[in-house]
């Protein structure tokens, strides 16, 4: 029978084992928090504009105005173009529109020269309640259209 060779040495077997040592303090990871995303199918935009059927807009020829009991209804008074415009499409929020109330219109339309060429646009109160802000114009009080307040 032949002869054995020895078995190889290793190369590296006299070499320190290094271990690297984690200090106490760190932690494993875990898990990263679970963060719902919301729903983007169910987003509502923000409102911009009140349909005027919705509020039951309807135009008002100024000539021969006379203030209705109770305060059941607000005025915008503008130009007739206006006027038709906004009951025609919506009241757009951004424009901050003022209301008044008849009494006070009727007191508006005495000051007003023009009246052939304005128009008045008359909107149930309690369907834009919540974006009315209480304002004063000219001394007296009015209502200022606009985003709703949260």
């Amino acid at each position: 029978m032949g002869r054995r060779s020895p078995l190889p040495a290793f190369l590296f077997e006299k070499l320190p084992k290094y271990r690297r040592h984690r200090p106490a303090s760190v932690q494993p990871r875990g898990a990263a928090p679970v963060v719902e995303q919301p729903d983007l199918l169910g987003w509502i935009p923000p409102l911009t504009h009140l349909a005027a059927t919705e509020v039951e807009a309807c135009f008002l020829n100024p000539a021969g105005f006379c203030p209705p009991a109770g305060e059941a209804f607000l005025y915008h008074l503008t130009d007739a173009g206006t006027a038709r415009s906004l009951v025609e499409t919506a009241l757009p929020l951004a424009d901050s529109l003022m209301f008044r109330t008849a009494k006070h219109l009727a007191e508006d339309l005495a000051d007003v020269s023009a009246v052939g060429e304005m128009g008045i646009v008359r909107v149930r109160r309690r369907l834009i309640q919540p974006w009315l802000t209480a304002d004063r114009q000219d001394g007296r009080p009015c209502y200022v259209l606009g985003p709703e307040i949260s």
